[in-house]
């Protein structure tokens, strides 16, 4: 039987071969109409791309492995992450690219993880910061597929890779208290996205909860602010925290960026950072660094790393019997937190 050739299924979808090639190189100028259309046609004919012939002019075969995530991709955290892979792939075997999609919703996110099988698009798969189904995970094993997440899931049936959340909360809460601070606020983001159920900041936030609690002191409500992930979101909620009749003294922010709106909104207020208002940041992302910035490192460009090791090994028909682990959470200490006195 001849093999089905991208003019055929054009055909099938009565559409042209280009809007064929723009769906299999996941365009976003296609109508989600027409997407179902050339993908159903894909399917009933069980055309596969040729994807060593789009590769011929090159002088090397390029691998790709698909790194696939939500909107958050402007996340600092997600960057670097990206470091870390692209810095393994370099070190390991130059012959592989990363290919990057981003997913509006679980549905979309659902569709996306079927047009990659179906398409045969990506040899081995990284899934930042998302879950998977039962349904989801058979369907990438009956494909065959190599597949790593880089999050902070417990106990899954696949293997994740990350650091804890609450203990990363607990960690930077306790650095709070032992500096002597009581009235401490929280800044992160709103407890549950309602696309993605993404529980970061909730976590955290249990952990910053169960250290307060440790020490007998009140989790106080007007000291709970959350919002979008976004610098201004941050400073605008600081900004109310510390207008309040008795401010805190100190803020834990569920990420560094978050932390440096906290920290903007203190100094356009005339406060001083650490001497008026302390600051920890979660992280530790580069820009901590160049801001003196007290945070949690929680290594985002290892886990990078980490994963490509990892991926590649099964890739290559190695796939490695023991889940790979990255190095406790650590304390970073720089210039945003200080002893209160009062």
């Amino acid at each position: 039987m001849t093999r089905p050739t991208i003019r055929d299924v054009a055909q099938k979808a009565g559409v042209g071969i280009g809007t064929v090639s723009r769906v299999l190189n996941h365009a976003h100028l296609v109508s989600p109409e027409t997407r179902k259309l050339v993908m159903d046609a894909i399917t009933e004919m069980g055309f596969r791309p040729n994807t060593i012939a789009r590769q011929l002019p090159r002088k090397t075969r390029v691998h790709n492995i698909g790194v696939i995530t939500h909107k958050f991709l402007y996340y600092r955290a997600f960057a670097e992450r990206l470091r870390g892979m692209q810095s393994a792939l370099q070190e390991i075997d130059n012959t592989y690219e990363l290919v990057l999609y981003s997913v509006s919703s679980l549905e979309h996110y659902d569709e996306r993880l079927k047009t990659i099988i179906q398409t045969s698009a990506v040899e081995g798969l990284v899934i930042i910061d998302l879950d998977l189904t039962e349904q989801q995970i058979q369907l990438l094993e009956s494909a065959g597929m190599p597949l790593v997440g880089i999050n902070h899931f417990q106990n899954r049936e696949w293997t994740c890779i990350g650091t804890n959340n609450f203990e990363g909360g607990y960690m930077a809460t306790n650095h709070l208290l032992d500096l002597g601070h009581t009235r401490i606020a929280y800044v992160g983001d709103e407890f549950e996205d309602v696309y993605f159920k993404f529980n970061s900041s909730y976590e955290r936030f249990v952990g910053f909860q169960r250290a307060m609690l440790e020490r007998k002191l009140p989790v106080r409500q007007e000291y709970v602010r959350l919002g979008l992930h976004n610098f201004e979101v941050a400073k605008a909620l600081a900004t109310d925290l510390l207008k309040l009749p008795n401010p805190p003294t100190a803020i834990f922010a569920m990420s560094d960026f978050q932390a440096l709106g906290c920290i903007r909104a203190a100094r356009d207020m005339g406060l001083r950072v650490p001497e008026d208002l302390s600051v920890i940041g979660y992280d530790d992302v580069e820009m901590s660094y160049h801001t003196d910035l007290t945070t949690v490192r929680q290594h985002l460009e290892l886990s990078g790393t980490v994963s490509i090791h990892y991926l590649l090994g099964w890739v290559k028909g190695e796939k490695p019997t023991h889940s790979p682990t990255l190095p406790a959470l650590e304390l970073v200490i720089r210039q945003t937190t200080n002893t209160y006195t009062s």
